[in-house]
């Protein structure tokens, strides 16, 4: 050996002999930044903000602020935090395990008020209804005609002696229409008919009976000759005269669907002839449908379109549909807890050919409060203390406001600027907004309004709902059966494919159905054989990392059934916090190093070529590993130390370690920027930002074996000494006012060993070829450096003119 020149500098591998590692790779790379095949010292950390918090956070989170801004959310404890589209997107909601029970927050809940955030949350899921609805049903009384007619196109109308509270499509029952009775002459075949006020017009065709006399009954075409006569032609000729009647038996009807006109008219489908008004008070009508069982349930509701399960259903009763019932003892407030429920929706059963199912009456809001209100040009503008749940032209009321000019009755929305926010055409004069103590708004419950008379629900705590409703407007049925909350002590949320969310209890893993992260219906569990440790998305599925072997489920929704396959590589997952999604798989901290399961190769440990069982546990602590995604890297923290990790294709893996003790990271994917949280006043840094000094980087060679004894008597360092660095007591700068970084440390500090004893430390301040100590032979070396700056190659020969010509 003459020289020999290290450049392209390679990181760490514990498990190989210093004397055998490849020819550039260090036994000790510390703070080194390798990815230009350079040492380059990573910058100093920075302190960017606070979280407020006192003591050692475990969990970081950011959502960006009005200006772009990082706004932290921040834990003491190990929470993970969930983001599903179909909700994220709207008002910024997110889900999280880990801080007790499972918990959703949105941005202007989390961030409301002074930190430290989150400040405000609901509990995830939703609970059970624990009342029992009360139902009473109306007696129907059924209407007495005073007046019957029908046109040209067999549509009946009856007219009652009082309001008959029937409604349109209602099914009844027409009864008691018999016989209009009168007299009869006869003429040849020619018969006249005498009966008062018969109805009839032109040429019908109508049926009579001859009660007396020995004209033939049935069904003929009459001419109609006057108010209270007409004729017919039999077909023989009469020997008497006698009585007759005419039939209006074709008003009696069973089962037909009734229009409404108003309280007092009826209309129906009654073939027979045409006829004027008349009066007749011997029809009734009645309900004419199926005698039925009916129960109520109600769930409970939030503003995000959440839905709990049903509570017990009311007693049955067995009633014709067209009856009014009553519904009472519903819930006047949200139930005690951090919930967000704001009403109930109500159900009734409805048969069907499938059989009886629950259907949707009506959703039923709280009233809510007022908080302030404008008026600018006649148009009131309303803002309340809890979200108000309407919709355009959906029916108002509002009382008991400090400024009275604000209430109304009959109001119609106008315009929704938000969820807190409505407005109403109101005349007076211009208010600026103002705080109100006092106000409250009431929300219309009936079926079809403005149409309909208003039903104020809760107004005078009146909370009863009365169902008078079309049963043929009933469309959408009862869907949250299966709205299980979810288990108190759930971890490891995760938003996976198709919206779902994952977490898992002991072994077992609970899912949502798409869209729906409030609902774990129990019947989606899925159980292990070993206890579950972490999850992450992978492929449109879910890994699931246990104390044993890794699995994955997959499945687009989990009603339709979820594929459950084991990875047979016992590669146990040692730590939540070590689970990192990477570019090409999941990384994990498992027994032997770092584990890898990536789509379509499968498992493997990525560490091997750097670490084994051995060397891995002692190195390093891979159970209290906190892990990121840093540029294609996997970085981590540990209770010893840190490090990077990063794949090098056909070498292995680049290994480093890193003074940087972070015990809560966050990858800002936007700006690509990485944040850790350290030491215990609640202090958050950024690493890797390149405006700040460097660390003290430490780089230490291989044990370089020569085929011979010899002397290595000079070496040169290559670095990119004082870029970056102005020496204090070498300028002359007012320093007062200089905004340039420096240090003392201008210069790298080399190491020498000969047979594995260190025999020279010195400082370097140029690239320049320097001598080394003599009197010794040896063949084993090594050499090392230390420092700020950017070393790009190290040179050791026998002799400066070695160093030279290599």
């Amino acid at each position: 050996m003459s020289a020999v020149k290290i450049t392209t500098f390679f990181g760490i591998s514990p498990k190989v002999s210093p004397e055998l590692l490849p020819e550039t790779a260090g036994q000790i790379s510390n703070n080194t930044k390798l990815v230009s095949g350079d040492l380059d010292p990573y910058p100093t950390p920075v302190i960017v903000d606070n979280s407020g918090i006192t003591g050692t956070i475990r969990t970081l989170y950011a959502f960006k602020g009005d200006q772009n801004e990082n706004r932290w959310l921040a834990w003491t404890t190990d929470v993970n935090v969930a983001i599903v589209t179909a909700t994220g997107e709207t008002d910024r909601r997110f889900y999280y395990t880990g801080d007790g029970s499972p918990k959703v927050s949105n941005y202007s809940l989390a961030f409301a008020g002074a930190g430290p955030y989150p400040t405000g949350y609901y509990e995830l899921g939703l609970p059970l209804p624990t009342t029992k609805p009360i139902i009473t049903v109306s007696a129907f009384t059924p209407a007495i005609t005073a007046s019957y007619a029908r046109d040209t196109n067999n549509i009946a109308t009856l007219v009652t002696s009082a309001p008959h509270t029937l409604r349109s499509n209602a099914i009844i029952t027409v009864t008691g229409f018999s016989y209009l009775s009168g007299t009869y002459t006869h003429s040849s075949t020619t018969v006249t008919c005498t009966v008062v006020s018969h109805g009839l017009t032109g040429t019908p065709q109508i049926t009579v009976e001859f009660a007396t006399g020995d004209a033939i009954s049935g069904t003929y075409v009459a001419t109609v000759t006057g108010s209270n006569t007409f004729t017919i032609t039999v077909p023989t000729v009469p020997t008497t005269n006698g009585t007759v009647r005419l039939s209006l038996f074709s008003f009696n009807a069973t089962g037909v669907t009734a229009t409404i006109t108003n309280t007092t008219t009826i209309q129906y489908f009654s073939p027979g002839p045409p006829l004027t008004t008349t009066s007749y008070f011997g029809g009734t009508v009645d309900l004419g449908s199926p005698i039925t069982p009916r129960s109520y349930v109600y769930t409970w509701m939030t503003p995000w379109d959440e839905e709990s399960i049903a509570s017990e259903p009311t007693d049955t009763v067995y009633v014709r549909e067209g009856v009014t019932v009553t519904v009472s003892s519903l819930p006047t407030a949200k139930p005690a807890g951090d919930n967000f429920i704001r009403g109930i929706r109500l159900y009734r059963t409805l048969s069907t050919v499938q059989g009886s199912e629950y259907f949707r009456l009506k959703t039923l809001w709280f009233p809510t409060g007022l908080s302030s209100v404008r008026r600018t040009t006649n148009v009131a503008t309303v803002m309340l203390v809890e979200p108000h749940n309407l919709g355009i032209s959906d029916r108002f009321k509002i009382a008991d406001c400090t400024d009275a000019s604000f209430n109304i009755t009959g109001g119609i929305v106008l315009d929704i600027p938000d969820d807190y926010t409505f407005t109403y055409t109101s005349a007076g004069s211009n208010t600026a907004l103002t705080a109100v103590t006092a106000g409250t708004l009431y929300i219309d419950v009936s079926e079809n309004p403005p149409t309909t008379a208003a039903r104020y629900w809760g107004d005078a705590g009146n909370y009863d709902f009365i169902d008078d409703f079309d049963a043929l407007n009933l469309f959408d049925s009862l869907g949250s059966d299966n709205a299980d909350p979810p288990p108190a002590d759930l971890q490891g949320l995760t938003a996976v494919q198709n919206n779902i969310l994952a977490g898992f209890v002991g072994n077992k893993l609970y899912l949502t159905p798409p869209n729906e992260p409030y609902a774990w219906p129990e019947e989606f569990v899925i159980t292990f054989q070993h206890n579950v440790i972490g999850l992450a998305p992978i492929n449109g599925g879910i890994l699931v990392l246990t104390e044993a072997y890794p699995f994955l489920v997959t499945g687009a929704d989990p009603a339709a059934g979820m594929s459950v396959q084991r990875i047979d590589a016992l590669y146990p997952c040692l730590n939540r916090k070590g689970i990192v999604s990477m570019n090409y798989g999941v990384v994990y901290p498992t027994h032997d190093g770092l584990a890898l399961y990536a789509p379509g190769s499968g498992p493997a440990i990525i560490t091997q070529t750097n670490f084994d069982n051995d060397t891995w546990g002692t190195e390093l602590d891979p159970t209290t590993i906190v892990a990121d995604y840093y540029g294609d890297a996997y970085i981590a923290s540990h209770s010893t130390g840190g490090f990077i990790f990063q794949p090098v294709p056909q070498a292995g893996g680049q290994f480093v370690t890193i003074d940087f003790d972070f015990t809560a990271s966050y990858y800002d994917t936007i700006e690509g920027r990485l944040f850790g949280a350290a030491g215990t006043k609640g202090d958050i840094y950024e690493w890797d930002s390149l405006a700040q000094p460097k660390l003290i980087q430490n780089w230490k060679s291989k044990v370089i074996k020569t085929p011979r004894m010899m002397n290595i008597g000079a070496a040169r360092v290559i670095a990119d000494y004082g870029e970056g660095t102005i020496l204090w007591n070498e300028a002359n700068k007012n320093w007062g006012a200089e905004t340039l970084l420096w240090s003392a440390l201008s210069n790298i500090t080399f190491y020498m060993w000969v047979d594995k004893e260190l025999i020279l430390t010195t400082a370097l301040s140029s690239s320049g070829v320097f001598r080394l100590p003599a009197g010794y032979l040896s063949d084993t070396f090594e050499a090392g450096v230390e420092g700020d700056i950017r070393v790009r190659a190290i040179h050791l020969g026998e002799t400066p003119l070695s160093l030279k010509e290599a």
